[in-house]
């Protein structure tokens, strides 16, 4: 098996790292950076979004374990406490976790300007000014929006920023784009949903505006100013990220971890 490990940058990650490449050989695991097929990530749930952002254009020919040591984890199926029964499950045949990115693109009057990817979420905001979007969903206006800005989350990122602005939670067996307000100005001369709105996972958003001047397109930690952007195209793409299972943990049970 080839293998590579992503981790935090903190002390006992690098010390708990070397450890398990020193076990890794013990087991004839192959350390490959550039075509590993197994992604072990060390630290918390940002590792994780970190190692699938550096191996975005492989992720057909990679999978991701999670071993936890940082202040959140997720997405990390062991702790650092867990390390011998790690090593002695992945010499198993794993089971796959399939979950779609988030597709966005960003359109000016030149045409696309912008295209990326996003596991956790996708979120416009503007903390400049006011930002006006008018939203359709599947090519049928929808309503006009006033406040700082939208977030569309797909599953796994229900319980990430989404959940910071009093998004809904979505089952860990569904598949669905949520679409939430961020901070949306509502009184009697301007109004909107305010309410998550959680919609079919083949539902396709847009995103409408004379003017993104001074907000952000955020796509789990990474940023891009909308200067001279007019529309921006979200959906749930075709590259998949796969988690490698080898232990059953209850997804009510990382629900609890986060309160």
């Amino acid at each position: 098996m080839r293998y590579t490990i992503i981790h935090r940058d903190d002390d006992f990650s690098k010390e708990f790292t070397k450890n398990l490449h020193t076990a890794l050989r013990f087991i004839n695991f192959e350390e490959n950076q550039e075509h590993p097929q197994l992604i072990i990530t060390v630290g918390g749930d940002g590792t994780m979004l970190h190692a699938i952002h550096q191996y975005i254009d492989k992720l057909k020919e990679v999978s991701f374990v999670g071993i936890h040591t940082g202040t959140l984890g997720f997405f990390t199926d062991y702790t650092c406490d867990e390390l011998d029964e790690f090593l002695a499950d992945i010499l198993k045949e794993p089971t796959f976790r399939e979950h779609p990115l988030i597709e966005t693109k960003c359109y000016g009057d030149t045409g696309l300007r912008h295209h990326v990817y996003a596991l956790n979420e996708s979120r416009v905001e503007n903390i400049i000014q006011t930002q006006l979007i008018k939203v359709y969903i599947n090519n049928e206006f929808f309503e006009k929006f006033r406040g700082n800005g939208m977030c569309i989350s797909a599953q796994l990122g229900s319980t990430a920023y989404n959940r910071s602005i009093s998004g809904a939670i979505i089952d860990s067996r569904l598949q669905a784009l949520q679409l939430t307000e961020i901070s949306g100005i509502h009184h009697r001369h301007y109004r909107s949903l305010n309410s998550p709105l959680v919609l079919h996972f083949d539902t396709v958003i847009t995103l409408q505006s004379e003017s993104f001047e001074g907000a952000m397109l955020i796509y789990d930690y990474l940023n891009i100013n909308l200067h001279q952007t007019k529309c921006i195209e979200v959906k749930l793409s075709d590259k998949i990220v796969k988690f490698a299972t080898f232990k059953k943990v209850s997804y009510y049970n990382r629900l609890r971890s986060l309160f």
